[in-house]
């Protein structure tokens, strides 16, 4: 099925005479910790729901999202998005968060207490439910709310419950988020923009130089996420005028993700920086460019001095990369929870060349190790991966058992379809009964 059509809402809807400023219990706002299963009512039934949603009472519409946010589950999603137009600014941000915990769970002892927060989490974790028709639509009209909370969470939201490739309508009102007046709204969509893999170089290259410095770093990242090679001169500037500080890691962060040819020479000079956010920069870009197999001995040489985790993890992905033994001190950062997420971005970027390498992990004494290693094989998918899922089925850990159920979801999806993104199937808005909550 096709997504529904959104029409650009840039031409800004009415501004109400007054907003509420009303408390709601449940959250603040919306991110309270849920009610636990012993104090947790039975669930409301949802067509009860559905008609006090539209009650005239505001108190009413509290009570029925409080029951929508108790109950959790993709089938609250379509009720989530009709509140996220509530006339109640405490109601829509609740809402709003109600959605993105249907996304997003927290991993392990993390908490989520913002949408920034659970956008982190949601690159590798996020749930597969598939989009309700309405959601989408929802949440590009919130963009354009009169509250800079609700405008910034909506850009997080559409990058969490989203994947690429995306309409260009929704393409078109997430960039012009990046002229909101407010920076968390633009830094929310720079973000949003580079995990969609839009290809709007041009407004983040232009951010490059906002006057927030914030929103500067978010549009570096979201540069380097995109591969833009565009942005590369810009990028260079940018380090060569602001090295030494959190612009110039940034800059050079995104040229090491880019990897450009023509910024070879510059990770050359800068894997003996006294920096390490630069020599780790300067690696992931020869991994990049290609040009780290003919610097493996080099590599392999500096990696004996070398003193900083980070680094020599992005020393062992650059060796990996170019067909040189690294894969097993990536994968043995995954017991590290300081460098576990950096090290499963660098086995999904391998991918398949590696897949039996990862897949052996599945046997890991640690079932963090585990969880990770299925989540990573979701990723990267094909019929190797599959076959390590399905051997491991009978994991008897809830938490690694449930990122098997996704993984294997996310692989079986991704079969066939005509996409950039493996993960895109899950914007069909169809609901899937082959998904279950992970055992508690």
């Amino acid at each position: 099925m096709g997504r529904p059509r959104i029409m650009p809402l840039r031409r800004r809807l009415c501004r109400r005479a007054a907003a509420s400023l009303v408390v709601l219990a449940l959250s603040e706002p919306g991110w309270a910790a849920p009610v636990s299963p012993d104090q947790a009512p039975a669930p409301l039934a949802l067509p009860q729901v559905e008609q006090d949603i539209a009650s005239p009472s505001a108190k009413v519409r509290r009570q029925a999202l409080r029951g929508l946010r108790e109950r959790g589950g993709p089938e609250t999603l379509p009720l989530l998005a009709r509140l996220l137009g509530d006339a109640e600014l405490d109601i829509r941000e609740g809402a709003m968060a109600g959605v993105i915990g249907v996304y997003v769970q927290p991993p392990g002892k993390r908490s989520i207490n913002s949408a920034a927060a659970a956008f982190e989490v949601a690159r590798f974790r996020a749930e597969v439910w598939p989009l309700p028709d309405t959601l989408p639509g929802a949440l590009v009209k919130a963009l354009a709310d009169e509250w800079p909370s609700v405008r910034r969470d909506a850009a997080y939201a559409l990058g969490i419950v989203l994947t690429p490739p995306v309409s260009e309508a929704v393409a078109f009102e997430i960039t012009s988020s990046l002229s909101d007046r407010d920076p968390s709204v633009r830094i929310a969509a720079a973000r949003a923009l580079g995990h969609l893999q839009v290809r709007a170089a041009v407004p983040l290259v232009g951010r490059i130089n906002d006057e927030d410095l914030e929103v500067r770093l978010a549009s570096m990242d979201a540069l380097g996420e995109l591969r833009a090679e565009v942005a590369v001169p810009a990028l260079a500037d940018q380090f060569a005028f602001y090295v030494r500080g959190a612009a110039g890691r940034a800059a050079i962060s995104a040229l090491g993700a880019i990897g450009h040819s023509s910024s070879v020479p510059l990770f050359e000079a800068q894997i003996t920086s006294g920096y390490p956010a630069h020599r780790k920069a300067a690696y992931e870009g020869l991994a990049r460019s290609g040009r780290a197999g003919a610097m493996a001995q080099r590599i392999e040489t500096a990696m004996v001095s070398e003193k900083d985790t980070r680094v020599l993890i992005a020393m062992a992905f650059a060796l990996a990369s170019a067909g040189r033994a690294g894969v097993t001190r990536v994968l043995d950062a995954l017991a590290e929870r300081s460098r576990a997420d950096e090290a499963l971005a660098y086995l999904v970027e391998l991918g398949q060349p590696h897949v039996a390498a990862v897949a052996a992990r599945l046997s890991d004494p640690n079932p963090v190790v585990r969880e990770q290693i299925a989540v990573a094989l979701g990723f990267i998918g094909g019929p190797q991966a599959a076959a390590a899922l399905t051997a491991a089925s009978g994991e008897s850990d809830p938490g690694v058992r449930h990122a098997i159920d996704v993984a294997q979801i996310r692989i079986k999806r991704s079969t066939g379809a005509p996409t950039l993104n493996r993960d895109a199937a899950r914007n069909r808005p169809v609901f899937p009964a082959d998904v279950a909550k992970p055992a508690v």
